[in-house]
């Protein structure tokens, strides 16, 4: 179990999980702090003390009231209960199998999170430090507790993941809990046109001859895999370069082209695409499917290239004030492919789901109004507000799809609980506080 506070703390240490089946259940009792025993484990009462105090920051809890503390540490008790039950069952499922790069991968996530969580990358490293802590045995604290967690979700999922709804149950489901289900939340309806800072001729060219020098290490007999994880700014570096097995029609026209074009074995030429420049290896292939790893020498803009972006963003602005048609300039100028074949319509989105930039431009804006220009990640953003609406109850016909999915986990919690009672039955438990 993964405990993260909302102070700069890199984390919150629990009393380990530990395994004591050489000792008879007897002498359990003689252990400091056991809140519960469940077959050949334990939970100790730190770790329902850490579920409190993580649940009362959550949901702003007075944990003054005693008896509310109290009713709160049974339910958490028998929630913990239930995972150590799915935990037992996953482990001794010879069926299910967690690789070391789930494991792995799951770990870069989890530490990327937790860099999150603060100001930069120093004062990560700083915290670390304070804590007599390295990455090393940042990964290695968390290791089990990851790998835990994914047998629990394989577990689940190879469990529950089948279950379905008819449209009787969904329509049953929606008269029994009608007046119960949770409204649709406010949300705005946005159109944009994005500009995405692009190199210019002589950072391209710069990047090309280093993209050429890559590909003749790769010929010279230099390991492609050492080399991605080296060079390609792209995230499958950290994995040698593997993109998986991917379909026609699934990759930008130029790197298809290239990748289907070669067997097993074969190394292309560098491909230039909107993304930067590629060195692609064909490690499998069946039928109309190819499984494929590439070196992405990525382009970056440099600042020249963001200040003639955010000069041309300002000038399309000032175009729309004059009162310019937003769909021809969408057409004209938008870098997002999706988005720009409809018009630049977004959709809708929750206003709680918006990124911070977007949301702080929308509040500020009534239907057709539009936005100055805004920065992220993704380049400089023209936003257009087409429409906004309040919360509102869910209507059967409008919102069938949300209505099935909450009559789905419905079902699946009740099978969920149904296969927990039984487990209960069948495995020692003894609650201790």
């Amino acid at each position: 179990m993964i405990i993260k506070r909302k102070s700069n703390c890199l984390i919150t240490v629990l009393a380990g999980l530990i395994l004591i089946t050489a000792f008879p259940v007897y002498a359990w009792e003689n252990l400091d702090g056991v809140a519960a025993v469940v077959d050949d484990k334990i939970i100790l009462i730190s770790e329902v003390e850490s579920q409190i105090q993580l649940a009362g920051l959550q949901q702003s809890l007075d944990l003054s009231d005693s008896a509310r503390v109290d009713s709160l540490r049974q339910g958490l008790l028998q929630q913990m209960i239930d995972d150590k039950l799915v935990l037992i069952e996953a482990a001794s499922d010879t069926t299910i199998r967690v690789t070391n790069k789930q494991i792995e991968d799951a770990l870069d996530e989890q530490i990327t999170r937790i860099k999150g969580q603060f100001p930069s990358e120093e004062a990560f490293l700083r915290q670390l430090t304070a804590e007599g802590l390295t990455l090393k045995t940042l990964r290695t604290r968390y290791r089990d507790q990851i790998k835990n967690q994914l047998l629990k979700e394989a577990f689940l999922e190879k469990k529950l993941g089948n279950i379905l709804v008819s449209s009787g149950e969904v329509k049953e489901f929606y008269a029994t809990y009608k007046d119960s289900l949770p409204q649709k939340p406010a949300g705005v309806h946005l159109a944009q046109i994005l500009l995405t800072p692009v190199p210019g001729q002589t950072v391209k060219d710069s990047l090309r001859a280093f993209a050429n020098r890559v590909l003749a290490r790769i010929r010279a007999g230099d390991d492609f895999a050492l080399l991605a994880q080296a060079y390609s700014t792209d995230a499958s570096g950290k994995n040698g370069g593997d993109l998986g097995w991917f379909d026609r029609g699934q990759m930008v026209p130029e790197f298809e082209k290239a990748a289907f074009a070669l067997q097993p074995g074969e190394i292309s030429g560098v491909v230039e695409t909107k993304y930067g420049f590629h060195i692609i290896k064909c490690t499998q292939k069946k039928g109309d499917r190819i499984r494929a790893s590439h070196i992405l020498i990525g382009f970056q803009p440099g600042e020249e290239d963001l200040a003639r972006t955010k000069s041309l963003a300002d000038s399309l602005y000032n175009l729309l004030e004059g009162g310019a048609d937003f769909e021809a300039l969408v057409t004209k100028y938008s870098n997002e492919d999706e988005s720009r074949e409809k018009g630049g319509d977004l959709g809708w989105f929750p206003e709680e789901q918006l990124f911070p930039e977007f949301k702080g431009a929308a509040d500020s804006l009534q239907p057709g109004e539009i936005a100055a220009p805004i920065k992220t990640d993704f380049g400089y953003h023209i936003l257009k507000l087409l429409e906004r609406k309040g919360s509102e109850p869910l209507d059967f016909k409008k919102d069938y799809d949300d209505i099935e999915q909450l009559a789905k986990r419905h079902k699946t919690q009740k099978e969920l609980q149904s296969w927990l009672d039984q487990a209960r039955k069948r495995y020692f438990i003894q609650v201790m506080i």
